[in-house]
């Protein structure tokens, strides 16, 4: 049998293709290079930080995850809010704030758009007590009422396992599942009743309760409303039922930005 034997035959595959460039490896230590910084600040950098000013606002980071604070260094926190009450509320105007958190887009209002008065309703009572902390931080009152809103005056079970603004009504959570306190409900009407001036604007944020709310309640001097609608926790067919019934009563979608919406009555 012949066999031919092929001299200086280059090899099948170059090992030396197979190598990353530089740019490849450029990018790979970048990545593990960030990947550390992250996680180091987040290990070290993050536990340690005390208090931040966002918009002008200080604000207590104490006793706050890393990640919720990280959210709030990098100015991240309540932007849909933030740039919708930039372009809608001014110094005349009376806010009825739903679900006030930490108080920062109450305080967002009064000290950065000078608006006249904000009164928060707040559910959680740890929440309620950072509220208060901050508005003294910043040297002004806050006007708070205790309290969920709901369909009617009583109490409600809520849900505040998680982060402070991930705070709902609960549903049929399991009791392994989610922490759970009762707290006391007003219905928007009862809120209402409370109030020292007519409200010339709405700003919602309450985790799908929206869904819970007689809009049908607010008074004529209502013009504005701002809300981060939740399709996520009540599904796409009761967000649009709530937006129907607001247009129903007057209120023109002005803008979407993100999960919140802006809108408006002539």
């Amino acid at each position: 049998m012949n066999r031919t034997i092929a001299l200086n035959t280059p090899p099948s595959s170059d090992v030396s293709s197979s190598q990353p460039d530089k740019a490849t490896l450029a990018s790979l230590w970048s990545r593990k290079w960030h990947d550390l910084v992250v996680r180091l600040r987040f290990r070290f950098y993050l536990p340690a930080v005390k208090s931040a000013s966002l918009e002008g606002v200080r604000l207590d980071l104490r006793g706050l995850s890393p990640m919720m604070k990280n959210i709030i260094l990098t100015k991240r926190y309540e932007a849909q809010e933030r740039r919708l009450c930039a372009k809608s509320l001014g110094a005349g105007d009376v806010v009825l704030e739903l679900g006030g958190a930490i108080g920062f887009v109450g305080l967002y209002c009064r000290k950065a758009l000078g608006v006249k008065r904000v009164v928060s309703v707040e559910a959680n009572p740890a929440t309620l007590a950072r509220l208060h902390d901050n508005y003294e931080r910043n040297g002004l009152h806050a006007e708070v009422i205790h309290a969920a809103a709901g369909a009617t005056d009583g109490t409600l079970d809520l849900d505040v396992s998680g982060e402070f603004w991930e705070n709902r009504v609960s549903g049929n959570e399991s009791a392994s599942a989610a922490k759970v306190i009762t707290v006391p409900a007003l219905s928007l009407a009862s809120i209402l009743d409370r109030l020292p001036d007519p409200p010339t604007a709405l700003v919602c944020d309450i985790e799908g309760a929206e869904r819970f709310l007689d809009f049908s309640v607010l008074p004529n001097s209502v013009k504005t409303i701002i809300m981060e609608l939740h399709p996520d926790f009540i599904g796409e067919e009761a967000t649009r039922g709530i937006l129907d019934r607001l247009a129903r009563l007057g209120f023109d979608l002005i803008l979407e930005d993100g999960g919140s919406v802006l809108l408006r009555r002539a």
